[in-house]
């Protein structure tokens, strides 16, 4: 039982440094292309990477069952991918990158604890 805790710690920890680096890409990319606002082609190449590092932060947490880090990064490449031009998005990707850290902690891996902390998320987007 000890090692299955253990090997979840490893697995949350690297969910936290993934994490930390799509925050780190969508501030590079952001400061690059707010400063260059004809730079498409490196805002192309910038909106793929953003979206691969969203992939593979819900691919690593669904192959380990966290279903709540799962559910948060498929809201978040939704959003991203509604807006189409990701970069002037309206979406609040610090509210969902902040939601991430909370899923990527949290003890439960259920549907409710999905259920929570989405709609976490969506009262925080209405207010």
């Amino acid at each position: 039982m000890r090692e299955e805790g253990d090997a979840m710690m490893l697995v949350r920890a690297e969910l936290g440094e993934r994490l930390a680096g799509l925050e780190r890409l969508w501030a590079e990319t952001f400061a690059r292309t707010s400063a260059r606002p004809s730079a498409r082609a490196s805002a192309r190449t910038s909106a793929s990477d953003i979206a691969a590092s969203i992939g593979a932060i819900r691919n690593l947490a669904a192959t380990y069952g966290l279903l709540p880090t799962v559910r948060l990064a498929e809201a978040l490449e939704r959003a991203v991918a509604h807006e189409g031009n990701w970069q002037r998005a309206s979406c609040p990707t610090a509210l969902y990158l902040d939601r991430l850290h909370d899923a990527i902690d949290c003890s439960r891996s259920d549907e409710q604890a999905s259920e929570a902390i989405i709609a976490s998320v969506s009262v925080r987007l209405d207010a």
